[in-house]
């Protein structure tokens, strides 16, 4: 009621000098035609009354303003403090809404989108109000007041769109990790797989939301996991790895597995190798080697079994000398270097009896 009584002596305000323009108008009209002998009393008489009546609406919007005048001071303090009550609702929204479920990497996607949808809920909520306490505001002249609740409005919003883009690739990340490992863990392309995760990764890092959230850190640590294990089984996809090293996985992590040709990647990662990560690398570094020392061994063999030394009669004497053509020599000093080396490798274990031989 109010608002309308004020509205209209806004009109009166707002339509006053293009009111009198056309009044005085209208008058110099019919002045000119009276001059002329083409004016008639009664149109006289009524432009004098609409200018009387226009007086008169202006001194009533006048007199009006001034005794609303009390009532509009205690409406705009009565609005003012609606808004500044609105204004601490939004800034208590604020500040509790990283305690919703939403915000928990255990959640799951879609409990979080329902509590989001939630939050879209009571956000256009608070909207009505800001609408309804805006208008007031702009009507008693103090449209600045109402900002600040758009702001907080605002930076929620940005928020909750966040984290349902956040959500969206959380889903994305799962589906992908769930579709790797249904495959065998053999058929698996871990240097591409790593590539890509590397790539989830710094889309993941880019994003503008919340990291320090349960949610951002929990699908993080999932890529992370994934950056190491993915080169666990790049290693122990080496051919070099034999039963004996799978014995020594297995006696490491305390599963008793199965052949690792049968294995699905689901099986390995339920291994959970991250947790040893430094030790199934000495491991694989150890089957590494050890595929060296056996390839060395085996071309030793052969190129001896092949050697023929070469034998001089020594004169006056039934004897002979023996010796090695210069080829073969520089070949002997070579493999003697190789021996040294295997020698002194801390993985000579499993060889050392044909090294030492050697």
């Amino acid at each position: 009621m109010l608002i309308g009584v004020k509205d209209k002596i806004e009109d009166v305000k707002i339509k006053n000098d293009e009111i009198t323009l056309k009044l005085d108008q209208l008058e110099e009209a019919l002045s000119m035609l009276s001059k002329a002998g083409q004016s008639k009393d009664k149109q006289l008489k009524e432009n004098k009354k609409l200018n009387d009546d226009w007086g008169h609406v202006k001194k009533l919007a006048k007199d009006m303003e001034k005794e609303i005048k009390s009532s509009v001071v205690k409406e705009t303090e009565i609005n003012t403090k609606q808004i500044q009550a609105l204004e601490d609702s939004l800034k208590s929204f604020s500040s509790n809404l990283k305690k919703r479920e939403f915000y928990q990497y255990k959640t799951g996607r879609e409990v979080a989108m329902q509590k989001l949808e939630g939050v879209y809920t009571e956000i256009r909520e608070f909207e009505k109000q800001i609408e309804d306490k805006g208008y007031n505001a702009q009507k008693f002249g103090q449209p600045h007041l109402i900002e600040n609740c758009n702001k907080h409005v605002e930076a929620i919003s940005g928020e909750c769109a966040g984290m349902k883009i956040l959500w969206d690739q959380i889903y994305k990340l799962e589906t992908l990790f769930a579709s790797w490992l249904a495959n065998s863990w053999t058929n698996t392309r871990p240097y591409d797989m790593e590539d890509e995760a590397k790539k989830h990764m710094k889309n993941l890092k880019d994003m503008k939301v919340d990291k320090k959230s349960a949610a951002y850190l929990g699908i993080n640590d999932e890529i992370k996991k994934w950056l190491i294990f993915l080169p666990l089984i790049a290693d122990l996809r080496d051919e070099s790895m034999r039963l004996r090293h799978w014995n020594a996985i297995r006696k490491k992590v305390g599963v008793d597995f199965d052949d690792p040709e049968k294995l699905s990647l689901k099986d390995v990662y339920n291994l959970n190798l991250n947790k040893f990560q430094e030790d199934i690398e000495e491991i694989a570094d150890q089957a590494k080697q050890e595929a060296k020392m056996e390839k060395t061994l085996k071309k030793l063999s052969e190129t001896w079994s092949g050697i023929k030394f070469q034998f001089t009669p020594m004169k006056d004497s039934d004897l002979s000398t023996i010796k090695l053509s210069e080829e073969d020599f520089e070949l002997l000093e070579e493999n003697q270097m190789q021996v040294q080396s295997m020698c002194a490798s801390r993985y000579l274990a499993t060889f050392e009896e044909e090294v030492t031989t050697w």
